[in-house]
């Protein structure tokens, strides 16, 4: 153990010191791009910028849960309820390309954003109560067991990911205030929300002795009314939103700090979006469900063996629920950028709402928000003259 400890420690420390040279790298490129430019009067007609981000994500959603969940809360045992809480940060990247021919005051940009997050829990519980199964053997957690104490027992697995996607194609206008830039623009939005929940479930919540148990094991068990019930699921939960429609942004920067000559500056950078998405959100859930119940029923007259039965079910079920919905979308950033006159290193924090986006529900639709709010870092470069 300590020895794959180490080996993920050097892997964690290999990652982080090849993004710190990257990172230093990219730097120094677009500073080294901005101090050789910046004696040029010229505004760059393209720019591309480049950008990464780290996000919390509000994606509200109602768990799966099945029958014999509540058996074994009853008996004081986890619910699979607890362990499928959405991640709650997703690392995302992105990127954008803007034109503004020479001499016009229009501005035409497409951009992207992805984000990703995933979490895979598990968790295992077993109670003090036990009850001893004698000349028999079965099928437990923890494999064949026979002769043995059997407790109270969950064992959960829970994997979840979620992604998005959102797209901006806009046309906009530059509008001085007079005191530094603002643009309005007007454009067409495409956003996709995805989530997976997989989960691998078994339990045995409520071993039952009805009788009493007069022997130790080592000389015999005369037990009454005695079972177990032992259950596996590998239920899957998918939810995802896609949609289109209309945008409005207003996006503008404010000179803090101005250097004499190379046209360097420190602004404070502001925007707000709102639009409209036009889409369908959808709902699949798939599980597969057995289960056993092994009980004692009586004593072979002859022998005086403990005679079992045992009773087997599978219940496969599969739902998908679609609806068009109407998504309207709100958001925001602030933040401060060091521009060159041709380069520009960006930090802030923005926001993204998008309203009634996601069938949160599971027996019957429930529409919910999804939210992505937290900070930014980007870096631009512009090109030709």
């Amino acid at each position: 153990m300590n020895k794959i400890n180490k080996t993920r420690a050097e892997v964690a420390y290999r990652h982080k010191l090849l993004a710190t040279v990257s990172a230093t790298t990219l730097l120094g490129l677009v500073y080294s791009t901005a101090v050789n430019a910046g004696t040029d009067a010229d505004r760059p007609t393209v720019w591309i910028e480049l950008n990464g981000n780290l996000d919390r994500v509000s994606s509200p959603q109602d768990p799966y849960l099945p029958p014999f969940d509540a058996v074994g809360v009853q008996n004081g045992l986890l619910s699979v309820g607890s362990l499928q809480t959405p991640p709650r940060y997703s690392v995302g990247a992105g990127g954008s390309i803007s034109f503004q021919p020479e001499g016009s005051d229009w501005i035409f940009s497409a951009s992207i954003q992805y984000g990703r997050s995933n979490s895979n829990k598990h968790k295992h519980q077993q109670t003090e109560i036990d009850v001893y199964i004698n000349s028999h053997t079965i099928q437990h957690i923890s494999g064949p067991n026979q002769f043995t104490y059997l407790n109270r027992t969950t064992d959960y697995t829970v994997k979840t990911d979620e992604r998005h996607t959102v797209l901006d194609f806009e046309a906009g206008k530059d509008v001085g205030l007079g005191l530094g830039s603002s643009q309005i623009a007007l454009g067409v939005r495409f956003a996709q929300f995805e989530s997976k929940t997989s989960m691998n479930l078994r339990a045995d919540p409520d071993p039952h002795r009805g009788g009493l148990k007069y022997f130790p094991p080592v000389y015999a068990s005369i037990f009454f009314n005695q079972y177990y019930q032992f259950y596996k699921a590998r239920p899957t939960l998918q939810r995802n939103f896609s949609g289109v429609g209309p945008s409005l942004s207003w996006k503008g920067s404010v000179p803090v700090m101005q250097s004499d000559g190379d046209n360097t500056e420190v602004t404070f950078d502001w925007g707000a979006n709102v639009g409209v998405l036009f889409g369908r959100q959808k709902v699949k859930l798939q599980h597969h469900t057995t289960a056993d119940r092994d009980a004692f029923r009586e004593f072979a007259p002859l022998t005086g063996n403990p005679k079992y039965t045992n009773d087997h079910y599978t219940n496969s079920a599969r739902m998908t629920r679609s609806h068009s919905v109407t998504v309207p979308n709100v958001g925001g950033l602030v933040g401060m950028s060091l521009k060159f006159s041709n380069a520009k290193l960006s930090l802030g924090y923005r926001a993204d709402f998008f309203l009634n986006a996601i069938d949160g529900g599971i027996a019957t639709h429930k529409s919910e928000n999804r939210g992505f709010f937290g900070p930014f870092a980007s870096v631009s470069i512009g090109m030709g003259d």
